[in-house]
């Protein structure tokens, strides 16, 4: 099939269940879709069923979608075969398909059959690689840099989304520069260089998109930039160019935190057919796969309730956005997920918070939490209050909230029974009695043991 890029294509299913012999070609019918049932529908090759004929094209990502619930649905995809034909004339395609088929045996045949042929085993999921970063790989002088810690990311959750490939939420950075300091907001990411060394990418907040300047060789319109500006999402498919690299074609997004422009390769984005129990139709599924918002209703949460939402393909998220309501503007967007991202974590040092919990420490309240652990891996006890301006958790030897009745200045620290214990531990801090310490100490320990000498 001599084609370029530009060319639409449709799917030629070939069904070999009933055939006798390696020569004879199997049934040839044109895919149109997939039913509500998650059914593969098919029609005849001829010109009058044009308009049911599924198009594909090379740039869109239709094509990796449609496999993957292709291959859901075939326990035995042997005994089918799948081959691409031009979308303008078909009747004639599919009759040369035939005859190559019929004589697939032949190396032409077989070299022209390889070339028009959609290879299964590209499209089998593939073991998806869920190992956290070896933190023993991590420069953290690169923190250092920044005029962070490791235990400021820790505390403040950071830390678990960063180790497992994700970015953090806008952190506080200070950058050195000369004689002055500048301090910034930014996301931060653990990535590998071309070596295999980890980095830190640091994405910086801007004031806004930087839409009038090229994106990876694309100019945006008006439209676009409009489009871009009123919802976040460019709500369709583009060719990029990133330097030195072939082109594809991406989806692409603004991060509502930092307001950078965000693509994402169409190719690597699987959108199942199913979603929340609700199987879409061909129109929503084929928009979808476009970039395009679809209004799908009826979807169940976790909890069994039923909901409506719109669904799109977000470039900063990686996967299918869920919008509640109206379409929002960016802005609104931008508010209310800082407002979701502020307050307390779901997990601290170690301990898991309940939802109440969190409340509880987002409306002001001070939590004496136990069994978190410090960084030798010791179980530790200690007052809680967030830090409003910081968007911190605070850690306190005594219960802030009371006044202590030695009128001294309220300290932040851990629990008292934990104050050696942590100070040892997580900040290498001694005294007389702990200064040759080996062996990190256990729970409310002041005195190291023999054999902790």
């Amino acid at each position: 099939m001599e084609s370029n890029s530009n060319d639409n294509y449709v799917l030629v299913l070939e069904d070999r269940t009933e055939v006798k012999n390696e020569k004879e070609a199997g049934k040839l019918s044109v895919v149109s879709g997939i039913d509500d049932k998650g059914n593969l529908k098919t029609t005849e090759a001829i010109a009058a069923n044009q308009a049911a004929f599924l198009k594909f094209n090379n740039k869109d990502g239709l094509l990796k979608n449609f496999m993957t619930n292709f291959l859901k649905q075939f326990n035995n995809p042997t005994h089918f075969g799948l081959y691409k034909v031009l979308a303008d004339n078909v009747e004639q395609g599919v009759d040369n398909l035939r005859t190559m088929l019929q004589s697939r045996e032949k190396a032409e045949s077989k070299q022209q059959l390889a070339e028009i042929g959609v290879p299964f085993e590209d499209y089998l999921p593939q073991q998806k690689n869920a190992t956290a970063i070896d933190e023993s790989k991590i420069d953290w002088k690169q923190l250092d840099n920044l005029g962070l810690t490791r235990e400021r990311l820790e505390q403040s959750g950071e830390l678990e989304k960063m180790l497992s490939w994700q970015k953090s939420n806008l952190i506080t950075i200070a950058i050195p520069i000369d004689d002055t300091t500048i301090y910034t907001d930014a996301r931060l990411a653990f990535r590998t260089d071309s070596e295999g060394n980890i980095g830190l990418a640091v994405h910086p907040l801007r004031k806004e998109p930087q839409l009038d300047f090229p994106y990876m060789g694309h100019k945006f319109s008006p439209e676009e930039k409009e489009q871009l500006l009123a919802t976040g999402n460019l709500g369709k498919t583009i060719e990029v160019t990133p330097k030195n690299t072939e082109p594809f074609s991406a989806y692409v997004s603004i991060d509502p935190q930092t307001n950078e422009i965000i693509a994402l390769r169409a190719d690597r984005v699987n959108i199942p057919k199913e979603i929340k129990g609700v199987t879409l139709s061909d129109a929503q599924y084929k928009e979808l796969v476009e970039g395009k918002a679809v209004k799908v209703e009826g979807m169940t949460a976790k909890s069994g309730k039923t909901f409506d939402a719109t669904l799109q393909v977000n470039a900063e998220r990686k996967g299918i956005e869920f919008i509640f309501g109206d379409n929002k503007s960016l802005q609104e967007r931008q508010q209310q997920r800082q407002t979701q991202q502020q307050g307390a974590p779901r997990k601290l040092c170690g301990l898991e918070l309940s939802d109440k919990q969190r409340e509880a420490l987002d409306s002001g309240r001070t939590l004496y939490l136990k069994n978190m652990v410090d960084k030798q891996g010791q179980p530790f006890n200690a007052y809680v209050r967030m830090d409003k301006e910081q968007n911190r958790p605070r850690f306190y030897k005594w219960n802030p909230d009371k006044k202590q009745e030695s009128g001294k200045e309220k300290v932040v620290a851990v629990a008292e029974e934990h104050k050696t214990q942590v100070a040892v531990n997580n900040h290498g801090k001694t005294n007389e009695a702990t200064k040759n310490v080996k062996e990190p100490l256990k729970t409310g320990q002041t005195q190291p043991t023999a054999e902790q000498k």
